[in-house]
């Protein structure tokens, strides 16, 4: 079958689609044929070596998050699964023609959601639900700052916490950007690459006292901005490094502003509600009151540049590729 394997580490060029043998499902997996798949950061972070928790040994087929339908049980799996749309995300091979993953990890795909949205709605909303409702535990009023704010997570951040009723900001990275976030519900948007003293316009917004939750998915040198802007009793919560890793934080600084900050993994959290929050994203996103960022689907030739925009902030939205396409 044909796949896209990660043999070394290195940049983008290293992507490459080539035959790898069919995989064959062990106890407790099933195989599934591939409809699409998404670009998830960890793919770049796993591609590049900017990661090892999570990453199986070399070589290994990318793609950690796709759709698909189940066409062979391993052993120990119930019969019912068989022909089941399903989502996955937790386990690499999204890339390959054909997949195995473990038949408790993947998420059934509901009437009412198609294919590509299938492919997609499930880690970036679940993240976006979860940061807010379960961890931030967001309230009424709250005023929401949101890094990448024209990324998938941020669009559904946005969108989410608008319906709780939150005031939200945005920080991009071009004027494209800031329009399209304004689109998905951001109240006000602001081009840090324009506007270095961003915290400042974040205190102005906010006659003064900063924000109460944010997000922020970029770290690097930069972060201790966040602590400008951040209101009393605030948290800040981060959900990844694309831009290296966040200098050590000052805990005596915390103490005096009653401030926490945080970090996240989507797993952890579902653990905790034991998927209570699905009706509501489901039936939301059905809806169309929440709006998935989804661009159209690439062939999965296009993964070098992919990877290559998305690692240079070009990207808006979600990027997803043809794999098998509607199965």
């Amino acid at each position: 079958m044909r796949a896209v394997v990660i043999r070394e580490n290195g940049g983008p060029e290293t992507l490459k689609v080539s035959e790898t043998p069919m995989p064959e499902p062990g106890e407790g997996q099933v195989r599934i044929k591939v409809a699409y798949c998404a670009l998830n950061p960890l793919d770049t972070h796993s591609r590049a070596g900017r990661i090892k928790w999570g990453v199986p040994p070399m070589p290994f087929t990318s793609g950690y998050e796709y759709s698909g339908r189940i066409e062979k049980l391993g052993p120990g799996v119930d019969a019912g699964l068989m022909g089941k749309r399903v989502a996955s995300a937790g386990t690499w091979g999204g890339t390959g023609e054909y997949s195995v993953a473990p038949a408790k990890s993947l998420v059934q795909i509901p009437d009412g959601i198609n294919w590509q949205l299938g492919t997609v709605y499930y880690t970036s909303t679940l993240t976006a639900w979860h940061m807010l409702h379960t961890m931030a535990r967001m309230n009424k009023g709250d005023v929401i700052l949101i890094h990448s704010a024209a990324g998938a997570v941020g669009v559904m951040t946005a969108q989410i916490a608008k319906v709780a009723g939150g005031t939200v900001i945005g920080l991009v990275g071009s004027e494209s950007k800031a329009a399209y976030a304004k689109g998905y519900g951001c109240d006000h948007v602001i081009n840090e690459k324009d506007d270095a003293e961003w915290p400042k316009k974040v205190k102005d917004l906010t006659n003064g006292r900063g924000a109460d939750i944010i997000i922020d998915g970029n770290a690097g040198p930069a972060a201790p901005k966040n602590f400008a802007c951040l209101a009393p009793l605030g948290q800040i919560i981060y959900i990844g490094a694309m831009a290296g890793p966040a200098p050590d934080v000052n805990i005596s600084m915390l103490i005096g502003g009653s401030q926490g900050v945080r970090g996240f993994v989507m797993y952890h959290a579902m653990a905790k509600t034991k998927g209570a929050e699905f009706k509501e994203i489901h039936d939301k996103l059905i809806s169309g009151q929440w709006r998935f960022p989804l661009n159209p689907a690439r062939p999965l030739s296009d993964i070098a540049q992919a990877h290559d925009d998305f690692e240079n902030r070009r990207t808006m939205g979600r990027t997803i590729f043809t794999i098998g396409g509607e199965v």
